[in-house]
């Protein structure tokens, strides 16, 4: 069918806008229908969220004009206005974080270093040439969404969290790279979430991972050492390639030399040695340092186990690992099973040692091991019922 104007406007009129009274040319926007998540379905299966989004009673928003910060506001509806020629939209000016809130065996909520999470997306700001979120505004941001929908925070025992993702972008309109926008807009979105891999039968399948040979996931001097939004683009063809083969995730070289290791597709490479040595990239160039990487790290360290951060030479090193993980906020330490490159591939069995520092870190996160460095933030009490 072939609409008039007449017909397309009256159609909009209908269905998303409808004119105010006052302004000649100027309309309220009308957000779709939504279902907000209720308590009640998700405690059925606190221990299966699996990672989804799920509305909540809202998110907080922050705008930046005239050069300074507004105050935060907290909206319920999970949707909000935008220019069509903002510069996120066209431009790719966007960075995110991730981090996770926990209830704790005390009977309290509290977050996970959103600090380090603050000083990132600061590093991701300044590259992408947007304002830098403070970070008492990007801590208190965060806390406030926890508290709002503190309900929806898995309760303790269930190995579950809740997943935030604050996200920085240019709101305002940009036709070209300069001028910059006028207005930037931060907001901090939460969604209750399990594990971001499976496990089978109450036991870790580990991943099978496949090295891309004709795709980078961040070009040598790019953008890959901050967490622009538009680096995860990059590895969504040869992610979904993979997983048509079989592969649960994949694994990049440097996009140089194809010689040393960088990252799995959302996730730090980490490995032990068969001599017991924690090794892993060094997080500069175009590989992102995760921030549970270095809490993992630094618990290896307390355990005397020796850490590098160097370049890994895949061909001449790849064989010397006893044991190999992916690390991230999401999917926490997860085992990988194996490797392939080409018509070769190397099968890892073990995973003792990353398992045992996954579990201290899990122990610290729910309250039933010591914070010895201090990592966890308090937000509120554990509760089932809407503040």
């Amino acid at each position: 069918q072939v609409l008039n104007s007449s017909d397309v406007t009256s159609a909009l009129d209908r269905t998303y806008l409808s004119p105010l009274m006052g302004e000649k040319n100027t309309y309220t926007y009308t957000t779709p229908e939504i279902k907000k998540t209720s308590v009640e379905e998700l405690s059925k299966d606190w221990g299966n969220l699996g990672f989804q989004i799920r509305p909540l009673n809202g998110y907080m928003k922050y705008t930046y004009k005239n050069e300074k910060w507004g105050q935060g506001e907290f909206v319920p509806a999970p949707y909000m206005l935008l220019h069509i020629n903002s510069g996120a939209l066209h431009y790719g000016v966007s960075c995110f974080e991730g981090l996770k809130a926990f209830s704790c065996k005390d009977g309290r909520i509290r977050l996970l270093n959103p600090g380090w999470n603050a000083e990132r997306m600061q590093r991701g700001a300044r590259r992408l040439q947007m304002p830098e979120v403070p970070t008492e505004m990007f801590v208190e941001g965060v806390k406030e969404v926890v508290r709002r929908n503190a309900e929806f925070v898995p309760p303790y025992g269930h190995r579950a969290s809740m997943y935030i993702r604050p996200l920085l972008f240019a709101s305002g309109p940009m036709l070209g790279l300069a001028p910059l926008a006028e207005e930037f807009t931060f907001l901090v979105t939460a969604t209750p979430a399990g594990g971001y891999f499976k496990q089978a039968a109450g036991a870790e399948e580990g991943i099978e991972a496949l090295v891309m040979e004709d795709h980078d996931r961040a070009a040598p001097r790019g953008t890959g050492s901050v967490k622009a939004a538009g680096n995860y683009s990059a590895d969504l063809e040869p992610l979904h390639m993979a997983k048509a083969k079989g592969y649960g995730t994949t694994l990049y070289l440097d996009p140089k030399e194809r010689r040393f290791v960088e990252e799995f597709s959302v996730a730090n490479f980490v490995g032990i040695t068969k001599d017991g040595t924690f090794v892993t990239p060094q997080a500069d160039g175009s590989v992102l340092a995760s921030t549970t990487n270095r809490m993992l790290q630094q618990l290896a360290k307390d355990e005397g186990i020796v850490v590098e951060q160097r370049p890994i030479d895949f061909e001449a090193e790849i064989g010397n690992f006893a044991e190999i993980g992916m690390v991230g906020t999401a999917a926490v330490l997860a085992r990988i099973k194996t490797i392939t490159r080409g018509d070769r591939v190397y099968k890892f069995v073990a995973f003792d040692t990353l398992g045992k520092l996954r579990s201290k870190l899990t122990s610290v996160q729910c309250g039933e091991g010591p914070d010895t460095h201090g990592w966890m933030i308090d937000v509120c009490p554990a509760t089932r019922s809407k503040l």
